[in-house]
């Protein structure tokens, strides 16, 4: 009886413990709990019912949706997966072109995995290498981006049609880029 109620005290223990399940980088500003994009922060649960993960803060753990944080990991490298965001930190885009389309991989010709709204806004992600897009025998200017929608669908899309925008460390806007032509080609 002795060595079941011990055993049954010490899983309790255990249990109760405030482990972390790993660390992740906040893709999408959250300024309700004031963390931006670009942070580090510990994850304590994955709820697969609720589709969030349960972070800690300042004041507190909180529910966060999955697709504003990166998948958990050690924290190295979640610190070391931080860094390629480091550029566009706080920039954002609203899509200047109806049916935008969003790729699987920076290639013109890559599957679509989503279509974009005009206005709609996304969070850019960082610069990615990939094929250049053309207008008849000409490039056109811009960079294949990695991006976010606030639904939380990623994938690349070309910055012709983007007019992307920095914000503040809560996502205010401060500024925006907008050195393209309004009437564009779809990409």
């Amino acid at each position: 009886y002795f060595y079941a109620l011990a055993i049954l005290l010490s899983f309790l223990l255990v249990s109760c413990s405030e482990k972390i399940m790993g660390y992740s980088v906040v893709l999408w500003t959250i300024p309700e709990y004031q963390i931006e994009s670009g942070q580090v922060v510990p994850v304590y649960i994955k709820s697969n019912i609720s589709h969030e993960y349960v972070i800690g803060t300042e004041t507190g753990k909180v529910g966060i949706p999955l697709w504003q944080l990166s998948e958990p990991t050690s924290k190295s490298k979640a610190k070391k997966n931080a860094k390629k965001y480091q550029e566009y930190l706080h920039k954002y885009a609203y899509v200047a072109l109806d049916g935008l389309p969003m790729r699987a991989e920076p290639v013109n010709t890559a599957k679509q995995v989503y279509r974009l709204r005009k206005n709609e806004t996304i969070k850019v992600l960082y610069k990615g290498e990939g094929q250049a897009v053309m207008a008849g025998r000409k490039p056109l200017e811009g960079n294949w981006l990695r991006v976010l929608t606030s639904d939380g669908t990623q994938g690349w899309c070309f910055s012709y049609n983007l007019r992307i925008y920095e914000t503040d460390a809560l996502g205010k806007m401060i500024g925006e880029n907008n050195n393209q032509e309004t009437e564009n080609v779809a990409t």
